[in-house]
């Protein structure tokens, strides 16, 4: 049996997780399955850096912040559910764990990032 290569496993998944992060089904177990290895073996391959969970909050979390400041008028928690929360409260937990702050808080300091990129490139 050929010895699991942690760098191409994690390489995989991390790519699963660029196509289906919307998707409130995926998860470790769920990214394990699709990877045909145990769950075992993929946090192994995580060994030494961020886990395949806290990558998966952070790249929702990020897409989350980033459309909710482009579209202010929509409820945060719609556009939490749209890209793979299965509830606000979560969205809410991670915002706190991952950005040290609220929801609205996040959505606000992207947006000031967002003028402050415009007025740059505009002068």
């Amino acid at each position: 049996m050929r010895a699991t290569n942690f760098d191409e496993l994690r390489e995989r998944c991390l790519a699963l997780i660029d196509l289906h992060y919307r998707d409130h089904r995926v998860g470790p177990a769920w990214l394990a399955r699709e990877l045909y290895v145990s769950r075992r073996q993929l946090d192994r391959a995580f060994v030494g850096c961020p886990s395949v969970a806290e990558i998966l909050a952070r790249r929702r979390l990020r897409q989350v912040v980033a459309v909710s400041a482009f579209r202010p008028d929509v409820p945060m928690s719609v556009v939490a559910r749209r890209y793979g929360y299965g509830t606000y409260e979560t969205f809410r937990a991670q915002c706190h764990r991952y950005l040290q702050c609220s929801p609205r808080d996040a959505r606000d300091a992207h947006v000031k990032a967002l003028r402050a990129a415009t007025l740059t490139t505009a002068a």
